[in-house]
């Protein structure tokens, strides 16, 4: 079965779980899902990249704790590997500007693409981005993955209301990581605990994972409602 698996699955000030970061590997590809504040400390301590041939960055949204250490990766991945990263995000011009204010040089470290229907053959998939709600200040954006062989993924970005229809999805056998929170009050940019429940009926919520957590007993009751947590990278 296709899994995604996690650097990080915490929320944005959830330091003990770390910045949620989820990656893919295949054919000396490398597919990471954000990059926050902690998560290129943590790709260096653990050797992800030894091997890497080639390097693809999916990005949600522009909070810190998504994208709070990708100039340092991409920077560091130039510098040492000579490998010039690829990274997909629907707001083209503010990545760009971002990474251009750390002195990162497009057409070097980096290149900003579209991500529409993208198709990666050396990992077996194509990808597309849909628009999700999370606050009036920021836009965020969820993956669709499609693989040739076997079941699909859907990676939600941080949102209070994905515009997925999750149901038919974890019914046709599929998998889906959804942002989740215990925090349960009015005006909540996340998707409590509750609201997942209420969305997902429990005979399906096994292909469920819980990510970008808050709580310390978070996954005890995640899992005592019958969804999932990804395990860490160790």
């Amino acid at each position: 079965m296709n899994k995604l698996k996690f650097i990080g699955r915490g929320s944005g000030y959830n330091v003990k779980e770390g910045n949620t970061s989820a990656y893919i590997i295949k054919n000396e590809v490398l597919l990471l899902i954000d990059c926050g504040e902690g998560v290129f400390k943590r790709i260096i301590e653990t050797n992800l990249i030894d091997g890497i041939k080639e390097i693809r960055i999916l990005i949600t949204h522009m909070h810190g704790d998504h994208v709070g250490s990708l100039s340092s990766f991409v920077g560091f991945c130039f510098w040492k590997y000579h490998i010039c990263s690829k990274i997909y995000f629907h707001e083209k011009s503010v990545l760009k500007q971002f990474l251009e204010l750390t002195s990162m040089c497009e057409g070097e470290s980096f290149i900003i693409d579209d991500c529409k229907n993208v198709k990666i053959d050396k990992l077996g998939l194509e990808f597309s981005a849909s628009l999700t709600k999370h606050n009036k200040r920021i836009n965020t954006y969820s993956y669709t993955l499609k693989f040739d062989e076997g079941n699909d993924i859907f990676y939600s970005s941080d949102t209070y209301e994905t515009n997925f229809d999750i149901v038919p999805f974890l019914k046709d056998g599929n998998i889906v990581y959804h942002d989740t929170c215990l925090n349960d009050c009015e005006g909540n940019v996340h998707t409590s605990l509750r609201v997942l429940c209420e969305k997902v009926p429990r005979e399906l919520r096994k292909n469920v994972y819980c990510i970008h957590i808050d709580g310390e007993n978070f996954i005890e009751v995640a899992e005592n409602e019958g969804f999932n947590v990804p395990h860490i990278l160790v």
